[in-house]
């Protein structure tokens, strides 16, 4: 009795069997290569969207007016912690913001600065002001509040302050966290730029959350604890 019949069915069924795996395959293919032409795109800044910090404040800013987070709405916010005496960091911040604002044309009103000093006893009102107004342009804010003030808000912010003594009597400096907390157009903190972030990659967060739609922001955080 002949078997070809058998074999040659049985090797019709393998090339079968295979013809649809390579279907499979390439399919599987066609679908990876779909998703890799969309890459995500991240802020260069660190996400702190579900970090839930800087939503409880309240201080005065250098003309005696009280500021919250309800004055954050209608622009992208670069909210930083300084002092006017500071050597480095604050002012190369403020020199890089106002870079940024040239990089946006015509949209550099859409963003603000706010400078929250953490030496008030040397920080006037006065003082706070003229050194926003002499880095950034229009707008920009300055909030000088009392102790308790700025020891309420920079707990909102989980933000670093802390008095360092000189070598003479009477002198001190103020270290401070270094960097900038960035609000998106509906007053939601949504990222923290370190110090030192270039300002191609600060321009361009900014410029993401201006472009972002106003509308409710899709953020799913994880609950903790």
């Amino acid at each position: 009795m002949s078997r070809t019949n058998t074999s040659d069915t049985g090797l019709a069924a393998l090339a079968r069997k295979l013809h649809l795996s390579t279907i499979a395959i390439s399919a599987a293919t066609l679908l990876l290569v779909a998703c890799a032409a969309k890459p995500k795109v991240d802020f260069y800044g660190k996400d702190i969207a579900c970090e839930a910090l800087g939503q409880q404040w309240t201080m005065p800013d250098s003309t005696g007016v009280s500021r919250s987070p309800a004055d954050l709405n209608g622009k992208v916010t670069y909210l930083i912690f300084g002092f006017t005496s500071c050597p480095d960091v604050c002012p190369t911040t403020m020199v890089e913001l106002n870079r940024v604002k040239h990089l946006m044309g015509s949209d550099a009103d859409k963003l603000q600065v706010i400078f929250v000093t953490v030496d008030p006893a040397l920080d006037t009102p006065a003082v706070a002001e003229t050194y926003v107004k002499a880095f950034a342009p229009p707008p920009a804010t300055a909030l000088v509040g009392n102790d308790q003030q700025l020891a309420a808000m920079a707990a909102s912010f989980k933000a670093f302050y802390d008095r360092e003594e000189g070598k003479h009597p009477g002198a001190y400096s103020m270290s401070h966290t270094a960097g900038c907390y960035i609000f998106d157009r509906q007053g939601r903190l949504r990222l923290f730029a370190p110090y030192g972030m270039p300002v191609e990659q600060l321009f361009s967060d900014v410029q993401r959350l201006t472009l972002e739609p106003t509308r409710p922001h899709a953020t799913t955080c994880q609950a903790t604890g």
